[in-house]
């Protein structure tokens, strides 16, 4: 296989797939995945549509991505479920949580209120235990927040770049970035060399590797677990039609496995299916450079996790499992959480890299499709760059511990100053 474009796109993930869509309408684009579409992290992804955790600061970011999502509902497939999302934090939050929520809302980006345990408790009735003794205390209720199905999604963008005219190459592994002269000239496979003058590897924790030798990317691989429970005591329209997302840290004390890396506190996103089941999803923490395979969650942990439901929730208590995953080789995690969307100067002409999502690469996708534009073909994104840049970072190497998930964090604000 021999093959001429203008542009290749390393990875066929939400990333690389929308990307894909957006260039298509105007450049030979050619999409090389070395396995199917979606078939790592996102696949094994929750759908939350929530830009405000990577993108509080840059308010214009979120409303494409909202504007994105909710257009795109009933085109194929692909369905988006609005929904809010509240932010449930204990008693030490409260002035944190108050103090983001008014700065949060105050940029105009994202329509959000602090509520307290009362004021939860009579909004979602019957869903959270807000009684004495329970953890939450209060939270942030994001008004404009959703939810889709990341496979049905990323195979609906695969389906609209190839139908724009791209070219979508699956099962065909990348072994190499052409260079020559300073700039690049396409990038190497199983099958043969695909020429182009413009090489976008979003390829997620791959990048790195990929990239040895051309230009150093700061991300470490990560995984990202889910489990989906159902209980006999809600029936499937409550959950599926009135309960809201939700997000809490979760304390397990000193009961989480040691292999989490984890230190008692553990991210926790909650969503409601359209089954009725209610979906939970974790973040593991830094894995090692080469991490096993893993497709499950371990027994032990779902024991953990019924304890904690029963602090949470009134209707869950004593749920079952109905299914449980997680990302099988991991995603890539930035030392701050944010992702690296930019043509690195210290790299070859041609070249963009768009990685380091840190398991929040679905909600980024259309963002990251209008940086990746800026970057080829100039013009403006209606937002700023800069802090997507990996010049903020003067160490570039793997080495870097897990940055902390603070939801309540107002340092996030000073990247847009």
């Amino acid at each position: 296989m021999t093959h001429q474009a203008d542009v290749v796109i390393v990875g066929g993930g939400c990333i690389g797939a929308t990307i894909a869509r957006d260039l298509a309408a105007d450049h030979d684009v050619v999409l090389v995945e070395r396995g199917q579409i979606a078939g790592e992290t996102t696949g094994h992804a929750s759908g939350i549509v929530q830009p405000q955790y990577q993108f509080a600061h840059l308010p214009e970011a979120g409303r494409l991505a909202f504007e994105f999502f909710e257009e795109l509902d009933g085109h194929r497939n692909y369905q988006y479920t609005e929904r809010e999302l509240v932010n449930l934090h204990g008693p030490a939050e409260t002035e944190a949580a108050q103090a983001y929520t008014e700065r949060v809302s105050a940029n105009g980006g994202y329509d959000a209120e602090w509520l307290s345990a009362t004021e939860i408790g009579e909004r979602y009735p019957g869903v959270f235990d807000v009684s004495e003794g329970s953890p939450i205390a209060g939270g942030m209720v994001y008004r404009r927040m959703g939810w889709i199905d990341p496979y049905t999604f990323a195979t609906t963008m695969s389906a609209d770049a190839d139908e724009r005219g791209g070219t979508i190459h699956t099962g065909t592994a990348v072994t190499d970035l052409l260079v020559e002269d300073g700039a690049v000239a396409g990038v190497a496979t199983e099958e043969g060399e695909i020429r182009a003058q413009t090489v976008i590897v979003a390829a997620g924790r791959w990048s790195r590797t990929l990239l040895d030798g051309h230009v150093e990317v700061p991300i470490q691989p990560e995984r990202f677990w889910h489990v989906n429970l159902e209980s006999d005591a809600v029936s499937d329209d409550r959950v599926s039609e009135e309960y809201p997302q939700f997000y809490m840290d979760l304390d397990f004390g000193d009961d989480l496995p040691a292999e989490l890396g984890l230190d008692g506190f553990m991210a926790t996103f909650w969503r409601p299916e359209h089954s009725g089941e209610l979906h939970v999803a974790g973040i593991e923490g830094l894995l090692p450079s080469n991490p096993s395979v893993k497709h499950g969650v371990d027994e032990g942990f779902h024991l953990l996790l019924a304890e904690r439901i029963e602090e949470l929730l009134v209707e869950f208590e004593g749920a079952a499992i109905a299914s449980d995953g997680c990302c099988p080789t991991g995603d890539a995690m930035s030392p701050d959480w944010l992702p690296i969307v930019d043509a690195p100067g210290d790299g070859p002409d041609g070249l963009v890299v768009a990685t380091g999502f840190s398991g929040l690469g679905l909600t980024a996708s259309p963002i990251a499709a209008a940086a990746v534009r800026q970057l080829v073909d100039g013009g403006d994104a209606p937002f700023s760059l800069d802090s997507l840049s990996i010049d903020r970072f003067e160490d570039r190497s793997a080495d870097f511990s897990e940055p902390p998930f603070d939801v309540f964090d107002l340092e996030i604000f000073e990247l847009a100053e």
